[in-house]
């Protein structure tokens, strides 16, 4: 009984605060992310009655966990479909104004819209390809939102955004002694200024398939899918705090090393068969799918021929209550 006070005593005030700092628009939440949030309940209230048996300080945990989440889920289920609608219109729509020049194009849109609504601009960012570079470098930092990364590009590296409160901008260098390029992509966080709670920030990125590049990704909240099957990936780092993100490999690289370290997030990793893959897994309330892995203990597992495969991926996952998943394909 003590817990179900507790329950709906956290739940009446998250949702109250909720709808308070939507009203005067103190904060953020992407409800694109928590319209899907509902099968991290279902692990919640799973592990809840599993720690509740022991009366462990884990069932108190989940407890708060859920009575924090479950009424996000429900509102985000009224909310979602306005996002899903926004990035069905910036990925087909705003294939009309392409411009392949290299250089910042920042277009606000001119349709008719509620005044208490942010206005919502659209930029292109490109950055030329010179084919001394051999490895690249790709740092992306972003708050809350949605983020591609796609098809191949001629450009080292572009970019197609929509935001409704800010902007990107994209430092670029180059070293021909070392053949390398460094890149970053970033909000410019001074000039956020919230209206009415509401925020639009899509991101559509794509890159040149020839270098072999490190990923550094920085993601608050919201739905990442990075498909870079086409690259020769040396490394991927991920940051990320309540998001739903889905990464495709390839096996152009003869070794990739992934780390991953979440909060509250849905994590999917695919990888071809033609590489072996080793996974180390850290976090107590992370729900694992290791489909055609062997655990040889500590919480690693691998691949069966791990050891003589000619590619391999090496996989670190640390999570909070999280789902990992790693497809092979």
């Amino acid at each position: 009984m003590k817990r179900t006070g507790l329950f709906w005593g956290i739940a009446l005030i998250t949702l109250g605060v909720v709808f308070l700092a939507h009203n005067y628009g103190w904060f953020y939440i992407d409800w694109s992310f928590f319209s899907r949030f509902w099968p991290v309940l279902i692990i919640l209230a799973g592990l809840n009655l599993i720690f509740a048996k022991s009366n462990s300080a884990a069932a108190l945990v989940t407890t708060v966990l859920l009575a924090v989440s479950v009424p996000l889920a429900i509102v985000g289920m009224f909310h979602g479909n306005r996002w899903d609608n926004d990035h069905y219109e910036y990925r087909y729509n705003n294939d009309d104004d392409d411009d392949d020049s290299d250089h910042n194009r920042n277009d606000e849109d001119d349709n008719d819209r509620d005044e208490s609504r942010p206005r919502v601009q659209t930029s292109h960012i490109a950055e030329p390809m010179d084919s001394v570079i051999q490895q690249a470098s790709l740092k992306f930092e972003s708050g809350a939102g949605r983020f591609y990364i796609g098809a191949p590009s001629d450009s080292l590296v572009e970019a197609d955004t929509k935001m409704s409160v800010s902007k990107y901008s994209m430092s670029v260098n180059r070293s021909d002694e070392s053949r390398s390029a460094e890149i970053e992509l970033k909000l410019d966080d001074d000039e956020i200024k919230l209206k009415s709670g509401e925020l639009v920030n899509l991101v559509d990125l794509r890159l040149n398939p020839k270098p072999t590049w490190t990923f550094d990704f920085g993601i608050g909240a919201g739905q990442a899918n990075f498909d870079l099957s086409a690259y020769a990936v040396k490394s991927v780092k991920l940051g990320a705090g309540a998001a739903d993100i889905e990464i495709k490999l390839g096996d152009r690289a003869p070794q990739s090393d992934v780390r991953i370290e979440s909060g509250v997030t849905s994590v999917t990793l695919k990888i071809p068969k033609t590489a072996g893959c080793q996974v180390e897994t850290q976090g107590a309330l992370t729900v694992k799918k290791l489909d055609g892995f062997v655990e040889i203990g500590g919480g690693v597992y691998q691949t069966p021929g791990y050891a003589g495969t000619a590619k391999k991926i090496n996989i670190h996952y640390e999570g909070g209550v999280s789902r990992f998943e790693v497809e092979r394909y």
